[in-house]
């Protein structure tokens, strides 16, 4: 074992190209294009993983039951059945860094002096990028222990550069540079990401971490952060309205943003080792999917029901869950920010600026996603959602 624990990678080169070629001879028109390869860095150093091990770590998993109760006073029994082996952590032998292949294409022309409108491509592909599976996972079996291929040993997370991602992208802008008191930008983006992991850890919408270690490609699907739809517009206009020293200065600006949700995966309980498979430590137990009987999407979800229940059901003990990862979309968002700025030229160099804020000032709810583990009592419906509307005076001195 090297003492990183894995074979160090020596081969990261990242080239990069780019072109623009203008067309015509008014120069209106400009044709860009762009290619290069970007490499990751882990949320953690990989070689501290070499901590979740004995004797620096030392996680037993204790399971609750009529017999063995939680209790406060006594919650690792002496007598319990049988002591749970340790868990273990290891890397890969050549685990490789993480990289990105990022290419675009673009045309951008410009509509008289101070507008700008630019439609393009982006697309890219992750490779080797970090994931975890339990290789010490045991088959799906009915039994209350699970037999594990190394039974001296519990989960054996095994980090590993074999996830990979692709992302395709319609990306148009248009520019309005400061005229006549008005500058402001819109983008619209339709995109679609795919991958196998979308964080090396867990996540509000998704494990991140296999059902079926044994057959991780089962679990490519939309990333969890993938938005379909999203649109965002900013602005600021100097108001003409009035004039002079105390009655001029007046200036608005805003910034507009709609998108789609994003989607999430359908869960059994933590608790619940349905497949008889054990829990693994670091994918917390939320691993087991029910089974997916149609489409769980409705035509108008509510808070209270975001999407049809009755589309999952529990599979039969010692199995897995057909449902896939990130089947369901959760809600989108909406927002509206503005403002409203008066600035007051007190000397040449000092200036006072009255400002009134809103943020999200229609009062659109927002939800969050809704519960997503399935035999909880609150199951499909939205508990939370972002801040509403709030407003906001304030004063500031610019010198």
């Amino acid at each position: 074992m090297p003492r990183a624990g894995y074979t160090s990678d020596r081969n990261n080169f990242a080239p990069r190209i780019g072109a623009a070629y203008t067309l015509g001879s008014r120069g209106l028109t400009v044709l860009r294009a762009g290619y290069g390869v970007y490499f990751d860095q882990s949320p953690l150093a990989p070689g501290e993983g070499l901590y979740f091990n004995a004797p620096y770590y030392d996680f037993r998993l204790y399971i609750t039951s009529a017999r063995y109760p939680l209790l406060l006073h006594n919650p690792y029994p002496a007598d319990y059945p049988f002591p749970s082996p340790p868990s273990s952590l290891s890397f890969q032998r050549g685990l490789r860094t993480g990289y990105l292949q990022h290419w675009n294409f673009g045309i951008q022309h410009q509509f008289g002096a101070n507008r700008v409108m630019e439609i393009a491509y982006a697309g890219s592909k992750g490779a080797k990028l970090l994931s975890a599976r339990d290789i010490n996972q045991p088959n799906p079996s009915p039994t209350d222990i699970p037999l594990r291929p190394n039974f001296q040993f519990g989960d054996i997370n095994q980090l590993e550069s074999r996830a990979n991602s692709n992302y395709h992208s319609l990306q148009t802008r248009f520019q309005q540079r400061l005229a006549h008191g008005l500058s402001a930008l819109a983008s619209y983006t339709w995109a679609k990401s795919i991958d196998d992991a979308s964080s090396f850890f867990p996540s509000a919408g998704d494990a991140n971490f296999p059902q079926d270690s044994r057959y991780v490609s089962l679990e490519r699907a939309r990333s969890s952060f993938d938005v379909r739809h999203r649109f965002t517009a900013g602005y600021t206009y100097g108001l003409p309205f009035a004039r002079g020293r105390w009655y001029g200065g007046w200036q608005t600006s805003g910034i507009w943003s709609f998108q789609t949700g994003r989607p999430f995966t359908v869960a059994l309980l933590s608790e619940v080792d349905n497949s008889g498979t054990g829990r693994s430590s670091l994918g917390f137990g939320a691993n087991d999917r029910p089974h997916a009987l149609e489409d769980p999407a409705l035509d108008n979800p509510t808070p209270d029901r975001w999407f049809n229940t009755a589309a999952f059901a529990m599979p039969a003990r010692g199995t897995f869950g057909n449902a896939g990862r990130n089947i369901v979309d959760g809600p989108g968002q909406q927002s509206i920010n503005v403002s409203l700025l008066k600035h007051f030229a007190l000397t040449e160099a000092l200036r006072l600026q009255f400002r009134l804020e809103a943020f999200n000032l229609l009062d659109h709810a927002n939800f969050n996603l809704p519960d997503l583990f399935f035999g909880s009592p609150t199951f499909g419906r939205v508990s939370s959602a972002q801040p509403p509307r709030r407003i906001q005076l304030g004063v500031k001195v610019l010198f």
